[in-house]
């Protein structure tokens, strides 16, 4: 599955991450948290796939599978999932 954090090195490639948080306006906190915690929160994805020329409803659903604390049915839904995620 990818990971957003996948997404955020993308972004990073492109620009420095004070170049984004001042397109976005964000504080470059929110984006060193965003890796503390090892994802990016659905809105955040979405607006950087939206710059990268990526789909934004795909990179946002993963931000949110993400966000979600692990469980059976979380991982029932991975697993019926996985065929659009690859894309």
């Amino acid at each position: 599955m990818p990971k957003t954090m996948e997404l955020l090195d993308k972004a990073l490639e492109i620009k420095r991450a004070a170049s984004w948080c001042r397109e976005f306006n964000l504080t470059e906190a929110a984006l060193s948290l965003a890796r503390k915690r090892g994802r990016l929160s659905p809105t955040l994805a979405g607006n950087f796939a939206i710059k990268l020329g990526e789909s934004p409803e795909q990179w946002i659903a993963i931000a949110a599978l993400e966000a979600e604390p692990d469980s059976p049915l979380l991982d029932e839904l991975k697993a019926k999932t996985s065929r659009w995620r690859k894309r």
